[in-house]
This record gives C-alpha cells, sequence and structure tokens, in this order.
C-alpha cells in the first residue's frame, strides 16, 4: 500500500504483514484523518482504510551471521488511500504505533502523524492468527481470524482486486524513514494476499472520537509468499512410439 526508498544498510526484512481492511463515509474520512490538501479515494462509494501490521527483523548493520537476524520490531500504521490536489493516488497514514521505543521517540517529534509506543502479542500459525496491541492506555488493536477461501461481504472480490487499489508504487505521506514502508520485501517470493475469516476485530482508534460507530470492518487479509516449488529433477522428455510397420487389418481374414 505504498512505499518510500531508504538507505540500503538500513532496511529490515519484512517477516509478516497482515491488513485489516474498514470502510468509511468519505465525507467523515476527510474531516477526521486527512489533512487539507487531501480527499479519500472511493471504492464502491466508501473511503478506505487499512489497519496493517509489520512485523521487522533486524537491520543488515545488526544481522548475525551464524543464526537468524536478532531484534527486530512491531509496527502497526493506519494507511488512508487518498488522492493529491494534483490527481495524483498517494497513501496517508493517520496514525502509527511501534513496538521499538527509539522509533516512536523520533516518530512522534519527526512525523506530523500521532505515533504511539504500544506492546504486540503475535500469534500465528499456517491456519489461524491473533493479534494483540497494548498502548499506554490500555488495548489499541485486537484480531482473531483464521485462513479462508474468500472475504465474505468485502468491496474486493479477491487479492488482486485489493492489490490493484492499494497498489505498491504510490508515495506514502508523511515521510517516515523508520516506518516499514521503507524497508524490503522478497520480490522473488511472489507476495498476495491471503483471505482471513475474522472472529474478532476491534480498534480504538476507530472507535472513538469523530470516528465511533464510523468505521466498519470489510476484511482482513494475511500477505503470505507464493513462491513456485521447483521440481528435483528435469522430467525427462516424451518418447516417441515407433510406427508399426503395416496396420493391422480391422477385419479377420478367412
Amino acid at each position: 500500500m505504498g512505499a518510500f526508498p531508504a538507505l540500503p544498510l538500513g532496511r529490515r526484512p519484512v517477516l509478516s504483514r497482515i491488513l485489516v481492511v474498514y470502510r468509511l463515509d468519505p465525507e467523515l474520512a476527510s474531516r477526521a484523518l486527512l489533512p487539507e490538501g487531501l480527499e479519500p479515494r472511493i471504492a464502491h462509494g466508501h473511503a478506505i482504510v487499512a489497519a496493517c501490521y509489520t512485523r521487522l527483523g533486524a537491520s543488515r548493520l545488526f544481522r548475525r551471521r551464524d543464526a537468524e537476524p536478532a531484534g527486530g520490531s512491531d509496527h502497526l500504521a493506519y494507511r488512508v488511500a487518498v488522492r493529491q490536489e494534483n490527481g495524483a493516488e498517494a497513501t496517508w497514514i493517520a496514525r502509527r504505533e511501534t513496538s521499538s521505543w527509539l522509533e516512536a521517540r523520533c516518530g512522534a517529534k519527526f512525523s506530523r502523524g500521532e505515533y504511539g509506543r504500544s506492546a504486540f502479542r503475535m500469534l500465528e500459525d499456517a491456519f489461524a492468527v491473533e493479534l494483540t496491541v497494548e498502548g499506554e492506555h490500555g488495548e489499541e488493536f485486537y484480531l482473531r481470524g483464521e485462513t479462508a477461501p474468500a472475504c465474505a461481504r468485502s468491496l474486493f472480490a479477491c487479492g488482486q482486486a485489493l492489490e490493484d487499489f492499494l497498489g505498491e508504487d504510490r508515495p506514502v505521506r508523511p515521510y517516515d524513514v523508520f516506518a516499514p514502508e521503507a524497508d524490503e520485501l522478497d520480490l522473488a517470493q511472489h507476495f498476495a494476499p491471503e483471505p482471513l475469516s475474522v472472529f474478532e476485530a476491534r480498534s480504538a482508534f476507530l472507535s472513538g472520537g469523530a470516528l465511533a460507530s464510523g468505521a466498519v470492518l470489510d476484511s482482513a487479509w494475511r500477505i503470505v509468499s507464493r513462491r513456485l516449488a521447483t521440481s528435483p529433477g528435469r522430467r525427462p522428455a516424451f518418447q516417441l512410439m515407433p510406427e508399426p510397420r503395416s496396420s493391422p487389418s480391422a477385419l479377420p481374414t478367412t
């Protein structure tokens, strides 16, 4: 859902990513979430806000050679699909939560958006996910769901429709060098959205203040790798059957 470049040595691998998509009334989104000069992009009459969870590994500067990457951090960003005054499509970050004290401190000082520090608890396997985000004032976000063949009643009929709307080549504002948008996905792994069936979902940010009862859960997606498995050996070529010297008669000979 948009990205921007970062210094190569400072980039961190994206280990896990989940999108929880909400739909809002466009006027409410403009009034409560967006600064002047931005308007929401519309999908079937609704503004789109995605709560994006990202788990990052350690940067290359601190990566150990003999084991898995040490360190890492968790992030939750509320991303609004917007259109700028010149008509260009972009992504606006309305609020961020992070497990890193340094990133929360620097982000709150240099970023124009809201920035908070939270504790993250992520339980995940091949079939289910449970994400809990606890801030200084209590629960900030909660999601519990499992994999599903499709997202029922979603504005996006499939993962490709979601990708087409959100995109990866649109600018992100406000710019934040510490944010997950500056980090790297392994493009060789063919990432794709996998739909989730949601059992519980709560967001303190989207259910309080001017947004109370205004945000409606649309769908949830886990970004997974679709790497194609290679064959262990080359398949042998087909062998042509030898042609018979003479065709047998269809009728018995007398």
